[in-house]
């Protein structure tokens, strides 16, 4: 059975319009209240993607491509890597049984609307709203995932199949907790390097994206008050 949470609990709205951010909270940056360990796996994961997506708030397509500090990455590389990687590891969520070859992934990733395999620093011949539109298909798959594990389910504690790629160990024991919890911290990771890569191309941090995304001001109302206090 799935784990158990707070019976009737609401959580908290995803909103389309400002891209999978949480509605409804205090103070957005945060991440949302939640209501079990599930939801807090979801939700963690929704997050860390809106973080990741917000850096790319107002940029141009040169903007988005430029790799400006001494790694190659650049934010539109980063949106497509994540939403591939996203994309692929909830399949297994969602059908904890299912057996993915690496041979698999170029379809998978053809479905999603990429072209290739990206790790970052290769970025999409698209335009940033298709990169920005791809990653926004990826991260509607959490919400279906949840849902799929609520219905059927499926405990976090549940064994998946382990891809048969490169990286994996033969002997290695994977659930849908640990694919969930992997995909919170790396998509966290990202968003870190998206962080820079935005100050290094505009000197935009995180607190004033989120504000913008939000339609408040910034720097916040408030500012002068708490500074003068």
């Amino acid at each position: 059975m799935a784990d158990d949470g707070i019976d009737g609990a609401e959580r908290p709205s995803l909103s389309a319009e400002d891209g999978g951010r949480r509605t409804g909270e205090t103070m957005p940056f945060f991440a949302p209240s939640v209501t079990s360990e599930t939801d807090a796996a979801f939700s963690f994961l929704a997050h860390q993607c809106a973080q990741l997506r917000v850096t790319a708030l107002g940029l141009s397509a040169e903007q988005a491509r430029r790799a400006p500090t001494a790694s190659p990455l650049s934010i539109a590389g980063l949106l497509a890597h994540v939403a591939q990687v996203v994309n692929g590891w909830l399949l297994q969520v969602k059908e904890p049984e299912r057996v993915i070859e690496f041979s698999d992934f170029p379809a998978i990733n053809a479905e999603l609307g990429l072209d290739g395999m990206f790790d970052g620093t290769a970025v999409p011949d698209r335009p940033l709203e298709d990169v920005v539109a791809v990653f926004d298909k990826a991260v509607a798959e959490i919400e279906v995932a949840h849902r799929i594990v609520e219905d059927r389910g499926i405990s976090l504690r549940t064994e998946v199949s382990v891809p048969s790629n490169p990286w994996m160990p033969a002997d290695f024991v994977m659930t849908v907790g640990w694919i969930l919890w992997h995909l919170a911290t790396e998509v966290a990771r990202h968003a870190g390097h998206a962080d820079i890569i935005r100050e290094s191309i505009d000197g935009a941090i995180a607190y004033q994206l989120n504000a913008e995304a939000d339609g408040e001001p910034w720097p916040p109302e408030h500012a002068e008050t708490v500074e003068g206090s």
